[in-house]
């Protein structure tokens, strides 16, 4: 059966009821150009050989741009020929200019090593003597020494640019003086606290090549996204040329939106990940290829298994996880067998997403929203990288958000996507990268990072011991090494590692995990998953950053929970809007893990719980809240007001997102009931980064918009009196705790929730419509 055959029989079959959206766009013919006259000829004849006669239109304008002289960002859709778009500019100008040096960042090694095979492939058919390589953590030493001297075109990502070349840049001072292009591959990428980190690497390497006369070019690429210039500028303080409209040829493809269906009285649906596992099977079983995309990488390992029980014997082998956390041994070998085809299918996290060659597919399934439609739309062009029918599915969750989605499909049909939106200037994040800057070069008092002027920060460096000031100069100091200790992708330093201890004296590390995520998934007693295994983990030895685990038989896993506690530490700006305060402020997150449920795998039946005995963690960010004066609820009964509160910043804290434009990781919420913090009622939404970057204050300053999108969402939603798809149920708020919790009276229970979350938000919005 055929991919358009499947999706026939897909449409007529009992799913049909739960299809809540189809569209297909049609096949879009190439839009080609004849190669420009400036276009050297060795190039012209690798390309011919290679069966490419003309050039797609957005190809050609990249060539004309950079001829041009001219910055350039492309974002046209996945698999349009953006390598090509980029490269072809570069190669040409290397031709041109043979002691010209290149600079290529990607925002992962794996997607650099994908690279370096098209880059050496072509250097080898213009039979050009180039040193082409990688630089990153993974480069042999005896390699880099060679980078280091004579490299002509480097692969490396930000994090080496960060930590293994700026602050080593005597050692490339010719490759600096000579550098002609920076391209920095899947722009979109570069945001939220990310981006804000990598926004300063690029101001500290902008001083450097100004120390050294040399202004090269700029060129991005990116998936779609509403602002690809304002990022670009933002990421490194120049403007761009835009190249997005796409002259490449596409097949027809199919979007699906599925909502599983509802399964009991309270509203909840089937889960989603055993919808998507009955989706991809039947996909994998009629040998359609095909990647599934979860959402974290407990649920990548759940698919996984829920896929292989469906699937005959002989097929299991057919199908593979993927994602962070497994060794680079492990995920190169995956990588080389979704190239070659041998693997019909891919269960992974959004670590697929980027651009790396996995091969031809044929449809790909998306358990839930992603958090952002420019991501959905990446994992959605992962399948149909050629001109053959495709099809995209996304299978919703109950989050209310998911749920608003599927309601209003044509919010991402239609989509630009969102804004891409940084905060290089971030105080804890610019003052990392001021004193790496000053460990790279000195600073005069005049002088600025980026466009900030950085004569305060400098005094109070120097006044901290940190810098020695001599003049009007500010010299580096210290013994230490600050780019070591800063991370661009997490606010902790130090990894888990995993070791297998099942057989004695052939210990072996299997994974790592990252310092947030330790006490959720490798605590004492958690079961982690691993490519279809099980590991019992039968010590957590935190101070070590180690966690040994022995594999086991089960059919269970474990989920874990957490407490979380907020100190005020300062209330920066208040506004009052009738019984509604606006407060923005700094408070402390307290975060601990304390209890672990068993969930079986086959039918999600909760099995047990236990206890979790790891340290809290603290953080300290920015913050927005809501406080609501006792008036509000005088009409409401006392014993449910909690609850009420409880469902209305369920309900603020799945929509925020949209509102903030960020990852739902990116961003909390959590009523606060009688807290003498807050007043007797509020709503707090904070950043999860250290320092804050502004989502929380974006989120209460739109607060109007945020309480339109939850009443539509709570409006529209056919259950009668609350489910997991608007406000929320019981089973969302509980959590067994080390005593069996007192029952709910009957009224608290029977309380009309939904109506009453109605009333409130209506009522909060005339608050600020009226004042």
């Amino acid at each position: 059966m055929n991919l358009n055959q499947w999706l026939d029989q897909f449409s007529r079959s009992e799913y049909r009821e739960n299809i809540a959206y189809r569209q297909t766009r049609p096949a879009q013919a190439a839009d080609l150009r004849d190669f420009p006259d400036f276009l050297h000829k060795s190039l012209v004849e690798v390309l011919k050989k290679r069966g490419i006669h003309k050039l797609y239109s957005h190809q050609n304008l990249a060539l004309q741009h950079y001829a041009a002289q001219k910055d350039f960002i492309v974002t046209t859709p996945t698999a349009s020929g953006k390598s090509l778009a980029y490269l072809l500019p570069v190669l040409n100008d290397k031709l041109s200019y043979p002691n010209g040096r290149h600079l290529f960042l990607f925002p992962t090694k794996a997607l650099a090593q994908d690279q370096l095979a098209l880059f050496r492939e072509l250097k080898s058919d213009i039979r050009a003597n180039w040193f082409v390589s990688t630089f990153d953590g993974d480069t042999p030493p005896e390699e880099r020494t060679k980078v280091k001297q004579g490299g002509d075109l480097i692969l490396s990502n930000p994090d080496m640019l960060h930590a293994g070349i700026l602050p080593h840049h005597t050692i490339w001072k010719k490759f600096f003086e000579s550098l002609r292009t920076i391209v920095i591959d899947e722009m979109h990428i570069y945001l939220g606290i990310f981006g804000s980190q990598v926004s300063n690497v690029f101001r500290r390497l902008n001083r450097i090549l100004a120390h050294y006369g040399s202004s090269p070019r700029y060129i991005f690429t990116s998936a779609t996204i509403s602002n690809p210039q304002e990022l670009a500028k933002n990421l490194c303080g120049r403007d761009f040329e835009l190249i997005e409209k796409s002259g490449a040829s596409t097949g027809e493809k199919h979007f699906v939106f599925y909502n599983p269906p509802i399964i009991d009285a309270e509203g909840n649906r089937q889960s989603p990940y055993r919808s998507a596992a009955i989706i991809g099977s039947e996909l994998i079983a009629n040998k359609i290829p095909t990647i599934l995309f979860a959402r974290s990488r407990n649920r990548v390992e759940i698919l996984y298994e829920l896929i292989a029980q469906r699937l005959p014997v002989h097929l299991r082998s057919k199908v593979q996880s993927y994602r962070g956390g497994y060794l680079p041994l492990e995920r190169r070998n995956l990588e080389q067998r979704m190239r070659s085809g041998d693997l019909l299918g891919i269960i992974s996290t959004n670590a697929l997403e980027l651009g790396i060659d996995i091969g031809s597919l044929s449809a790909v399934v998306s358990v839930g929203y992603p958090g952002r439609i420019s991501s959905l739309l990446q994992q959605f062009g992962r399948a149909g990288r050629s001109n053959e029918p495709a099809a995209a599915i996304m299978v919703a969750t109950s989050n209310a958000l998911d749920q608003y989605l599927i309601r209003n499909p044509e919010f991402m049909a239609t989509s630009g996507g969102e804004a891409a939106v940084i905060h290089p200037d971030n105080l804890l994040i610019f003052m990392d990268h001021l004193k790496c800057a000053a460990f790279e070069l000195k600073f005069h008092e005049t002088d600025t990072f980026g466009n900030r002027p950085v004569k305060e920060y400098l005094e109070y460096l120097a006044d901290s011991g940190v810098l020695l000031k001599k003049d009007s100069e500010y010299f580096w100091m210290q013994q230490t090494y600050p780019a070591g200790s800063v991370s661009l992708r997490s606010a902790a330093q130090d990894n888990f590692v995993i070791v297998d201890i099942t057989r004695a004296g052939q210990e072996k590390v299997i994974g790592e995990i990252d310092y947030f995520s330790a006490p959720v998934m490798i605590h004492d007693e958690a079961v982690y998953l691993h490519r279809g295994r099980h590991y019992f983990v039968e010590q957590l030895k935190w101070d070590e950053r180690r966690a040994e685990v022995k594999e086991i038989k089960s059919d269970y896993y474990t989920d874990a929970h957490q407490k979380t506690r907020i100190s005020v530490l300062a209330r920066d700006e208040e506004s009052q809007k009738g019984v509604i305060r606006s407060v923005f402020g700094e408070v402390t997150i307290i975060t601990k893990a304390f209890l672990y449920k068993k969930i079986k795998i086959t039918t999600s039946e909760n099995l047990g719980w236990g206890n979790i005995h790891t340290p809290e963690i603290e953080m300290h960010t920015q913050a927005a809240w809501l406080e609501l004066e006792p008036a509000l609820f005088k009409d409401i009964q006392e014993t449910a007001r909690n609850a009420l509160l409880m469902r209305i910043s369920y309900l603020f804290k799945t929509m925020a997102p949209l509102i903030a434009l960020c990852d739902r990781n990116d961003l909390s919420a959590e009523g606060r009931y009688r807290d003498p913090q807050f007043s007797e009622y509020a709503v707090v939404f904070y950043d999860r980064y250290p320092g804050g970057v502004g989502l929380s204050y974006r989120t209460v300053q739109n607060i109007e918009n945020l309480i339109l999108l939850a009443d539509d969402t709570v409006t529209n939603c056919p259950c009668e009196s609350g489910c997991p798809s608007c406000i929320g149920v019981w089973s969302s708020f509980e959590i067994p705790v080390e005593e069996e919790p007192a029952p709910f009276s009957e009224d608290v229970l029977e309380f009309p929730y939904k109506k009453s979350v109605i009333e409130m938000l209506k009522f909060i919005l005339k608050q600020y419509e009226q004042h």
